[in-house]
């Protein structure tokens, strides 16, 4: 029978599961180091990412490119509040619909459209009588 694979999240590592891997893993130094700044940041409110600059992996590249990460807030990558290379400019909502979507606004059907500056143009009334 093969042998399944156990991933531990503390350590962002996948190994044979068997009983003497998983013991020699959980009790290993480093498990247990990264166990403990886990629940550290967990107790001080604080992001695991941020309470240790050994551990920090870097940026997000589908956050950096698209501005969109699939994962949200469980990506293992650090997802920057500003655009790193303009920290003043915000992008338009467009911008960042054509970024993600890989389509601009005008491809888009008139009810999907964001409204115009003005709003939306007034209905006519119409008496059903």
């Amino acid at each position: 029978m093969p042998v399944g694979k156990y991933y531990c999240d503390y350590c962002d590592k996948e190994f044979q599961d068997t009983p003497a891997a998983r013991k020699r893993h959980l009790q290993g130094i480093q498990h247990q180091r990264n166990r403990a700044l886990w629940f550290d940041s967990i107790t001080k409110g604080a992001n695991p990412a941020s309470s240790s600059e050994n551990f920090v992996k870097g940026f997000c590249n589908r956050f950096l490119k698209t501005g969109f990460c699939p994962y949200g807030d469980s990506c293992k990558y650090l997802h920057p509040k500003q655009n790193l290379q303009n920290p003043n400019a915000q992008a338009a909502p467009s911008d960042v619909a054509s970024r993600s979507f890989g389509m601009s606004l005008e491809d888009l059907p008139p009810s999907l459209r964001p409204p115009l500056e003005g709003g939306y143009p007034p209905l006519p009334v119409v008496d059903w009588g």
